[in-house]
C-alpha cells in the first residue's frame, strides 16, 4: 500500500512537467514564428517626387529644310560648328594641302579656347569668395553630372567652366599670381601655327543662315509647297523610299529659314488625338532628345486610304536638328506636372483608389485622384491633405512591394 502511494506523486509530477515541456515548446515555436515573421517580412517603398509626364504619340516622317548648298570638296577643315550661325562671307572652311595642316588647325583651336579660359581666369579682381567658391561648386557638380549622363557633347563645356572658376578662385586666394608668362607661351605657339595656315584657300558662306557640314548629315531640301500639295499614300511612298541627297562635291549646307517641318504620315485615327491641338512638342530619341515647341500646321486624312498627313513646324533650330532628315519622331501632346508614383502601388479599397505610405512603423492607406498614367507610372495633383479625394503628398514613403497591408498595421 505504501509503495502505490508513493508512485501516484511521482507519476504526477511527470505528467506535469511534460505539460509544461510541451507548453513551452508551443511558446518559443510562436515567439519563432514571430520573430521570423517580423525580421523576413519585406517592404519595398519608393519616395513620391515631383514629375513631368508627356502624352505621346510615334510619327514615322521627313524633316524637311530650305536650304542652298555650299559647293566644296577635297580635304576641308571646318571653322564654324555645325547649327552655327553665319552670314554672307563668312569664312566656313579650309581646303588643305597637307594632311599636317588639319591637326595644325585642331591644335591652333585648342590653343584659342586655353588663351580665352586663362584670359577670363585673369578677371577676378574683387570678386566675393563665397560667390567663387559657389561657383565652383556648381561648375563641378555640372561637370560630374554630365560624364554621370554620357553627354560627350557637353563635357568639353563643362570641363572648362569649371577650370574657369577654379582658377578665379585660386587668383582670389592667392594660390595663383597669374598666368601670364603661360598665356605669353600660348600665344607666341599659337601666332607661329597660324602664320603656317595662312594663305590656304577657303570656302566662303554665300547667304546668311545656319550652317551644316557634309559631313555631319545630308538634310532633305525641298519646298514646302510640293509636300503640301502631296496626298498622304504619295508622302507616305516618299517617307518609306527614304532617299537621302548626295554630298557629293558640297562642302555642305546654309538653312536659309527660320524654321523647318516635319511631315509625318499615320493612320486616321491616330491622327485624331491632334485635332483641336495647334501647340505639341517634337522629339526624336538618339538624336534631338530634349523635346522642341512645335505648331500642328495641317492634318488631312484620306478616308478611302484611312491614311493621315500632318505636318508640323518648329522654329527651333540646332546642331542636331540639322542632322535629321527621315526620323521616328516623338510628338507631345499634353505634359502633366504632378507626383509620380509606381503602377504596382495602386490599391482599390472598399471602391477607393489609393496607395499604402510608410509613417514611422506603420502602414497608413491614402486616397489618391489620378492626373494622368501610362504602362509603368502613375501622376497624381500636388497639394494632397488628409480627409480630401487625394491625399498622398509630396515625399511620401510609397509602398510598391508588400504582402497584407492594412490601413493601421504594424509594417
Amino acid at each position: 500500500m505504501h509503495e502505490q502511494n508513493g508512485s501516484q506523486p511521482k507519476a504526477f509530477i511527470k505528467i506535469l512537467f511534460a505539460l509544461f515541456t510541451a507548453l513551452l515548446v508551443v511558446v518559443l515555436g510562436y515567439l519563432c514564428i514571430q520573430i521570423y515573421t517580423i525580421f523576413h517580412r519585406t517592404y519595398k517603398t519608393e519616395t513620391a517626387i515631383a514629375y513631368t509626364m508627356s502624352d505621346n504619340i510615334t510619327l514615322k516622317g521627313v524633316a524637311v529644310f530650305q536650304a542652298v548648298d555650299v559647293p566644296g570638296s577635297g580635304n576641308l577643315g571646318y571653322v564654324v560648328q555645325d547649327g552655327e550661325r553665319v552670314s554672307a562671307g563668312t569664312i566656313l572652311a579650309e581646303q588643305y594641302t597637307d594632311d599636317s595642316q588639319g591637326a595644325m588647325r585642331e591644335r591652333l583651336d585648342r590653343l584659342d579656347r586655353a588663351i580665352l579660359l586663362l584670359t577670363k581666369s585673369e578677371n577676378s579682381s574683387g570678386s566675393d569668395l563665397s560667390v567663387l567658391t559657389t561657383q565652383t561648386r556648381t561648375a563641378l557638380y555640372n561637370l560630374l553630372d554630365q560624364i554621370d549622363t554620357a553627354s560627350y557633347g557637353a563635357i568639353q563645356d563643362a570641363a572648362e567652366d569649371f577650370l574657369l572658376a577654379q582658377n578665379k578662385l585660386q587668383i582670389s586666394t592667392g594660390q595663383a599670381a597669374g598666368f601670364g608668362k603661360v598665356l605669353a607661351s600660348l600665344q607666341a605657339e599659337r601666332d607661329g601655327i597660324a602664320a603656317q595656315l595662312n594663305g590656304l584657300q577657303t570656302i566662303e558662306a554665300d547667304t546668311n543662315g545656319y550652317f551644316v557640314s557634309s559631313e555631319s548629315a545630308a538634310p532633305v531640301v525641298r519646298d514646302p509647297t510640293e509636300l503640301d500639295a502631296m496626298s498622304p499614300a504619295d508622302l507616305k511612298k516618299m517617307i518609306n523610299a527614304g532617299e537621302t541627297p548626295s554630298n557629293a562635291d558640297l562642302a555642305g549646307h546654309i538653312v536659309t529659314g527660320f524654321s523647318w517641318r516635319f511631315y509625318a504620315v499615320c493612320s486616321a485615327d491616330l491622327a485624331g488625338r491632334l485635332n483641336g491641338l495647334s501647340r505639341v512638342s517634337i522629339s526624336v530619341p538618339g538624336k534631338q532628345e530634349e523635346p522642341l515647341a512645335a505648331t500642328v500646321v495641317d492634318v488631312t486624312t484620306d478616308e478611302e486610304t484611312g491614311l493621315a498627313k500632318v505636318a508640323l513646324e518648329c522654329r527651333s533650330i540646332n546642331a542636331q536638328v540639322l542632322c535629321l532628315n527621315y526620323e521616328e519622331a516623338e510628338i507631345s501632346l499634353h505634359t502633366y506636372q504632378g507626383i509620380r508614383i509606381d503602377r504596382r502601388a495602386l490599391h482599390i479599397v472598399n471602391g477607393q483608389r489609393g496607395v499604402y505610405v510608410k509613417y514611422g512603423d506603420l502602414q497608413r492607406f491614402r486616397r489618391i485622384t489620378i492626373l494622368y498614367e501610362d504602362d509603368t507610372y502613375i501622376l497624381v495633383p500636388e497639394g494632397g491633405k488628409v480627409g480630401e479625394d487625394n491625399e498622398l503628398r509630396l515625399y511620401d514613403e510609397v509602398i510598391v512591394e508588400g504582402s497584407n497591408l492594412q490601413d493601421g498595421k504594424l509594417l
